[in-house]
């Protein structure tokens, strides 16, 4: 972590000793006479400020230490529906509401997720100089719970009255990310299940096999292609806050063993082992169980293709007066630079068009089930994802 010290002598600046902490970029910020110093450069230009409001697209003017100093008129337009009438001075990830942003100390860009954020290094290249083009994965922190957002920023310097600054271009390209995972569970998820029916069918229909052989595998292997379908669906009602969540009183040890029986068999689960631990709690509680069904099932599920052949994936719960944590472990470990990425929608290694499972299950979780999510990972102890929810949650 690098330390700076804020502020300092000069131009009738009286020292400031405060020790800003960063991870990546400069923690530095521009006194609020300085914003308004070069925003009037701007503005003075009716012609150039013209030009950036009649842009659909957000467009932002950055100072060298990142900050805001104008936005056009869609840019404006956001930041009042996010509740931020007067952003100058601020930076993109704070008006965005950027989880990282919000919590990293130093605020936007000097977080240790910052060190992988697409808008950070637009920036960071425009402000040397050089034009950058990135995308942004954001998890925005909201009245209404953790949102994503996928966006598409370029970066491009604009030398202006000898000053250097940067100029930053976004565009929404959720919809292209929702797409893109769309064709790969259909056109590749879907499409594997329904070949494996249609393989099973076609031999009973050709006498190669007893219906009696395969009852099991294709009423399960049907079950999951209906799941993955139904698992999409209410990601979607999810994301637009239109997910019904349905409470009932649950079996933990019923949940676990359901969600065990069904990934057992499926592709990830060829070749490894699922284990219920043996000290998990036997309690009831109250949660939605289908909802849940989907947080521990993509748990499992990237657990084990995590997984070597071979190799152990463990589910287990354990239960406090006021809470039930479950959790979910494998052998391998997870590097830091995925850790930091690995709840952004979008961000997968298996690939374009992945990158929703863990997503999916913070989403559930935190917006819907009154949960939380969190992860432990080391060489020594392999990877833990852990699932809090309360035993008694609101309900109304």
């Amino acid at each position: 972590m690098v330390r700076l010290h804020a502020g300092g002598a000069g131009q009738g600046n009286p020292v400031n000793t405060t020790v800003l902490r960063t991870h990546y970029a400069s923690p530095r910020r521009s006194a609020s006479a300085e914003i308004g110093r070069q925003r009037s450069l701007l503005v003075e230009d009716v012609n150039f400020c013209g030009l950036l409001d009649a842009m659909p697209e957000l467009v932002m003017v950055l100072n060298e230490d990142r900050q805001v100093i104008y936005g056009n008129s869609a840019m404006a337009e956001f930041a009042r529906s996010q509740g931020k009438q007067d952003y100058a001075g601020m930076r993109p990830g704070e008006i965005l509401s950027c989880r990282s942003a919000l919590v990293a100390e130093s605020g936007c860009g000097t977080g240790e997720e910052c060190r992988h954020c697409g808008a950070v290094d637009s920036i960071l290249a425009a402000l040397k100089g050089n034009k950058a083009a990135h995308e942004f994965r954001v998890l925005r922190q909201t009245p209404r719970g953790v949102e994503a957002l996928d966006l598409k920023v370029w970066g491009t310097p604009l030398r202006w009255h000898k000053e250097q600054f940067a100029l930053l271009v976004a565009v929404d390209i959720s919809n292209e990310k929702r797409r893109q995972v769309l064709e790969r569970l259909f056109f590749h998820d879907v499409l594997n299940t329904a070949g494996t029916i249609t393989l099973i069918t076609e031999m009973l229909m050709n006498g190669k096999i007893a219906f009696d052989e395969v009852k099991d595998d294709l009423w399960e292997t049907a079950q999951a292609l209906v799941g993955e379908i139904r698992g999409q669906r209410e990601l979607l009602a999810a994301e637009q806050n239109e997910l019904k969540v349905r409470f009932s009183m649950l079996d933990a040890t019923g949940v676990m063993e359901s969600a065990a029986a069904v990934h057992r068999n499926g592709p990830a689960g060829k070749d490894r082992r699922i284990v219920i631990d043996d000290e998990s709690a036997g309690v009831t509680f109250v949660s939605d169980g289908n909802l849940l069904s989907r947080v521990l099932g993509n748990l499992l599920k990237n657990a084990l293709e995590a997984s070597a052949p071979g190799q152990a994936v463990t589910l287990g719960c354990s239960c406090t007066d006021n809470e039930i944590a479950f959790s979910c472990h494998n052998e391998g470990a997870i590097a830091r630079d995925i850790q930091l990425q690995i709840f952004q929608r979008s961000f997968s290694t298996k690939g374009t068009g992945r990158g929703i499972g863990t997503y999916s299950v913070k989403l559930l979780t935190e917006r819907f089930l009154q949960g939380r999510v969190s992860l432990e990972t080391s060489e020594e102890a392999g990877t833990i994802f852990t699932a809090a929810f309360p035993l008694h949650p609101v309900i109304g």
